[in-house]
């Protein structure tokens, strides 16, 4: 019986070729400690494909045939480890300050409706938690808004996750068992499905944040949050995606980055916003 092949070993010169297709294509870079991460991710792909290198990968992808793989890429690069209430601080203070503030500056627009942006949205739970505290202000604070929540992310694979709706308890275990029963039906064992309410909020799209032009598409809104991303570019790339939030953002708007990102350096068109736990920003003007 012949020995199975061997898996190949990624030069310096494929890692460089395909380190920076990745960050022209996505703005995603990743440095020489990440060699290993990289061609442990694609290893797999090169056997799907029966290619012996990964610069024939890299060839691939490249070129006019690589469309489908290019979207099997950015799947396999993309890291989606998140889960519903993540860092309860900062969904409380969206909940308690940003939504009633955000809300009354909608109102004193002659807004008729509420927006919100979950950018690189995974498989839902950020946006379905947005929508789950919004949900529960519709008859009160969000009485006579329409409320939509886009929610976006450049993997095709986690969108269709999203739109399932389908969570097994782990991915859940910050919230109460009332907001559970609330927002949930019970799906089979030890699976959750998000009630129709909550998915007529949200609208999924995928979408990728170094495509510059495509953000006047999206509208204006009132709350962007992008979480646990911006520590994926290098300078050149974070600057530009919150010039395009920025733009995005209506007067006085509010974007809520990961506890642990800092725009502080490109903040000139935010001020910085100190919550009970959890930070924040608001356009300026």
């Amino acid at each position: 019986m012949p020995l199975p092949a061997a898996s190949p070993t990624m030069s310096a010169p494929e890692f460089q070729g395909l380190r920076d297709f990745i960050y022209a294509k996505t703005g995603i870079f990743f440095n020489e400690s990440k060699q290993y991460f990289l061609e442990n991710r694609l290893q797999r792909r090169l056997g799907d494909l029966k290619l012996r290198t990964y610069r024939e990968y890299l060839d691939l992808v490249q070129g006019g045939a690589g469309r489908e793989e290019l979207k099997q890429l950015f799947i396999e690069i993309t890291t989606n480890e998140t889960s519903f209430w993540r860092n309860p601080p900062q969904i409380e203070a969206f909940q308690r300050v940003v939504l009633p503030e955000a809300v009354k500056l909608a109102r004193d627009r002659g807004a008729t409706k509420f927006r919100i942006w979950s950018a690189a949205c995974s498989s839902g739970e950020e946006p379905y938690t947005l929508a789950m505290v919004c949900q529960e202000a519709r008859e009160t604070l969000l009485k006579g808004l329409g409320v939509e929540i886009l929610a976006t992310d450049i993997s095709e694979k986690v969108l269709a996750q999203a739109r399932e709706g389908i969570y097994g308890s782990y991915t859940l275990r910050n919230l109460t068992p009332a907001q559970l029963k609330q927002h949930f039906a019970a799906d089979g064992v030890d699976l959750y499905q998000v009630r129709p309410e909550l998915k007529a909020m949200v609208q999924f799209r995928n979408f990728n944040l170094v495509d510059w032009p495509g953000y006047r598409s999206l509208g204006a809104f009132d709350v962007i949050f992008c979480r646990n991303v911006l520590i994926y570019f290098d300078e050149a790339v974070k600057s530009q995606v919150l010039k395009g939030f920025h733009e995005q953002l209506q007067p006085k708007a509010y974007l809520l980055v990961g506890h642990s990102e800092s725009i502080h350096s490109f903040n000139t068109g935010f001020e910085l916003l100190h919550f009970s736990k959890a930070m924040g920003y608001r356009k300026r003007g």
